[in-house]
């Protein structure tokens, strides 16, 4: 894929500024040497760009000396020249699926728009910096910029970031620093910032009266398509196969219209995703590899992450630059992903409706599972006053949900949409991207649309998508997996293992029972266990930073935990998101 898949766009900035940001840049892209580099001076601006050979080919000088540059992996075949004749319409639109941001700097350089995909699924970090200004895909890159420091926190932010895990809204760990919100088109000029709402993609109720035969045959035909569209673009692909329901439908697909796909797994042989994943492409006839991580991989590219993510996001991840990393060898090809394809057929919604119906005073933006620090504990566990922060995120969370029209569950669809999927899931697509080139091929508007048009009692438990694989993909809805507790079709080989596996200890679930061991992925656990303290790098050599900001004594015994135990991830992600704060602590 030839696309640009990273920026930096700056004006009016100090020497001194403009050195601090072209020295992180550097170091967050030193580990990808295989990246090709091109800078421009556009009247009184400079862009940095960043992406895969032949991303020149997605830049464009128009005939007014202005210009184009396409960012991303999109889907679709119109050219920047096509785009040119309707850019200043008013009613614009990206023409193109898939991850994208558009940006167009007028002929002087005083002037900045970009639009970005519905999902916002490339996240950009931008600051106005007296009279200057900068706008990164790289968190690190602004912050150097700005110099920021802790007395830059922004309380609220941190808050949102240690229950979730990610930010929320526009919000950063930094008061001056802000984020592009999702489906916007954002504009840069001497009257400062401003961002206007596209809503491309809304929720309707459409389809509320429709016939089930004639949904399922709809989601069949769409989902179909917009896969079969994506594989279309490249005659090799590799797809990271779970046995979840999203590669798994790719990988259906692609077995049905012959594309020439290579499958691959990782983690211990027993667990579930690789035992399944296995017979998922067995059963399609497509190539299938089990990659072993190494087990010191966090004390290797724990510091790469940080100069890279910085503190856009907590420290989760580097088990997936491994594996890309081991992918070296493999034959050439960009990568498939089934980025929000679980949350756009229903995956939480019923969890979060059980969550805003139980409580008052929502200061979350998931479930429980994907909570790292409730509130009361933050409460505890802080030295300094949070009561006010939670308060303000929880209003933020609620502002959300009033801004997004339909009825309650199709604004909890977006709150998770534009809250987690936007925020954090979208990193395992960026990764990819870097690495190989991504396809995303739920990242779609026309199939966002339709299930964003469905009532909710055929979206719980994924009701309608089952019934997809029961008419549709029958040889794989009878192979388990972690989608359900069951597979979609019980078939008398499955019930008869069943009834085995109910009788035997779990230590006895071996060779044809493996996978009702339902052993989970456990990477990041098992690395810590192999390699102790240095793992959670710079979490331990920061601690007399942290102390002032929290009880270290709650990190102690969160680590001594993960040290005895694999089965409980929560005390991981409160170490991870701690990883990032003590970084931004003392990162200079």
């Amino acid at each position: 894929m030839s696309f640009p898949i990273g920026f930096s766009l700056f004006s009016g900035l100090s020497q001194e500024a403009m050195k601090a940001l072209h020295q992180a840049q550097e170091r967050a892209l030193a580990q990808f040497e295989h990246l090709e580099k091109h800078s421009l001076l556009i009247g009184q601006t400079q862009l940095n760009l960043w992406g895969h050979k032949g991303m020149t080919k997605r830049l464009h000088n128009m005939p007014d000396g202005s210009f184009l540059a396409q960012i991303g992996s999109p889907h679709g075949g119109t050219t920047l020249d096509d785009v040119q004749d309707r850019l200043h319409s008013g009613n614009f639109e990206l023409p193109w699926d898939g991850r994208v941001v558009l940006i167009h700097i007028d002929a002087d350089g005083k002037n900045w728009t970009m639009w970005n995909d519905w999902l916002g699924s490339i996240p950009v970090f931008h600051a106005q910096l007296g009279q200057g200004r900068v706008a990164s895909t790289l968190e690190p890159v602004v912050v150097a910029a700005a110099g920021y420091t802790p007395d830059d926190f922004f309380m609220p932010g941190l808050v949102a970031f240690l229950i979730n895990g990610h930010f929320i809204s526009d919000w950063t760990l930094y008061k001056g620093m802000k984020t592009l919100l999702p489906d916007a088109r954002a504009e840069w000029d001497e009257n400062g910032f401003r961002s206007h709402r596209l809503w491309s993609v809304i929720p309707s109720q459409s389809r509320w009266e429709a016939g089930w035969d004639e949904l399922v045959d709809e989601m069949y035909d769409l989902s179909h398509k917009v896969i079969a569209d994506v594989l279309k673009a490249h005659s090799t692909w590799i797809l990271p196969l779970s046995s979840g329901m999203d590669s798994r439908l790719i990988a259906g697909v692609a077995a049905d219209v012959g594309a020439n796909v290579h499958t691959y797994a990782w983690g211990a042989p027993d667990t579930i995703d690789v035992v399944y994943s296995r017979e998922i492409a067995k059963t399609l006839g497509f190539p299938w590899k089990r990659i072993d991580l190494q087990n010191d991989y966090l004390v290797e590219y724990t510091r790469r992450w940080a100069d890279w993510y910085g503190s856009g996001l907590h420290f989760h991840g580097m088990y997936l630059m491994n594996f890309l990393d081991r992918l070296k060898d493999e034959p050439p090809g960009p990568v498939l992903s089934g980025l929000i394809g679980d949350t756009l057929v229903g995956d939480v919604v019923s969890e979060l409706s059980e969550l805003h119906r139980s409580r008052q005073m929502v200061d979350q933006v998931g479930s429980d599972w994907y909570v790292f620090w409730k509130s009361d504990e933050l409460r505890s566990l802080m030295k300094i006053a949070v009561d006010e922060a939670v308060e303000a995120n929880a209003a933020e969370i609620q502002k959300i949900m009033d801004s997004v029209p339909g009825v309650h569950y199709q604004k909890l669809q977006f709150l998770e949409l534009w809250g987690r999927q936007h925020l954090f899931t979208s990193y395992q697509a960026t990764l990819l991207d870097y690495w190989r080139g991504a396809a995303t091929p739920f990242l779609n508007r026309a199939y966002a649309r339709f299930c964003l048009s469905l009532p909710r009692v055929i979206l719980d438990d994924r009701h309608l998508q089952g019934e997809v694989f029961r008419r549709y993909y029958g040889r794989l809805a009878v192979i388990p997996g972690t989608y359900a507790k069951d597979p979609f079709i019980l078939t008398g080989k499955y019930l008869v293992k069943k009834r085995v596996v109910d009788l035997l200890p779990s230590s006895l679930h071996i060779g044809m029972l493996k996978g009702f061991a339902n052993k989970p992925l456990r990477m990041d656990i098992e690395s810590i266990q192999t390699c102790g303290r240095k793992a959670l790098w710079p979490l331990f050599d920061r601690m007399d930073q942290l102390s002032k900001w929290l009880d270290v004594n709650q990190l102690e015994r969160d680590f001594q935990t993960l040290m005895r135990n694999k089965e409980d991830v929560l005390p991981l992600r409160r170490l991870q998101s701690m990883q990032t704060l003590a970084y931004r602590l003392s990162s200079n």
